[in-house]
């Protein structure tokens, strides 16, 4: 009789062990997962739920447990989506900003794809609209500008013309002075004699 319930009680002890080590283990998970959501890493944060769905369908684990852990999983992965979403629609209007037309269009297909995947995991509308008015300003914006010269505005040849009112006075005289050693340096080179080569 004694030994039976000795075993039972190791039993249920190993039980135990094994239920706090999926917990521990789950929550390891959850951690790791919460890293690849907080870089926006949805390809990496889906894999990774998808592990943690099926060991939570373990029916050892306690409801409530399982429950509140989908509910961190849920939370994760419409963090991570947002976030890749966010990524996304700030590189569309870099992009736009600097005339990249082909890097904006992939960023704006992103972005529409990580917003359907964050509105998926019920992200609130106001993100969504947030988002769309986003991904129409960048579709506004960029190329416009041409870059060189165009028929209307034709390439500018033409030297500048020294400031000579904005100069200060020692900056002036300077320049005077320098301009006169010029014509010095030239009026002694041509009243040189020249050298006579006999013949």
């Amino acid at each position: 009789m004694f030994g039976r319930s000795d075993k039972n009680n190791e039993k249920a002890e190993a039980e135990a062990r094994r239920v706090e080590a999926m917990k521990a283990s789950i929550e390891g998970a959850l951690t790791h997962l919460k890293s690849h959501a907080e870089a926006g890493n949805t390809d990496r944060c889906e894999a990774a739920a998808k592990r943690l769905v099926e060991s939570l369908k373990n029916p050892k684990l306690p409801t409530d447990y399982s429950r509140q852990a989908r509910g961190v999983l849920d939370s994760l992965l419409l963090h991570g989506f947002m976030k890749a979403t966010a990524l996304a629609a700030k590189g569309a209007l870099d992009a736009a900003k600097t005339d990249d037309i082909e890097l904006r269009s992939k960023k704006i297909k992103e972005a529409r794809e990580k917003l359907a995947g964050a509105m998926k995991y019920k992200a609130p509308a106001e993100f969504k609209g947030q988002c769309e008015r986003l991904l129409e300003v960048a579709m506004l914006s960029g190329g416009v500008k041409q870059k060189g010269p165009t028929k209307a505005k034709p390439l500018d040849t033409t030297p500048k013309v020294e400031n000579r009112a904005k100069m200060s006075g020692e900056a002036l005289a300077a320049q005077d002075q320098a301009k006169a050693e010029q014509a010095k340096a030239a009026a002694a080179a041509a009243a040189a004699p020249k050298s006579r080569v006999p013949g």
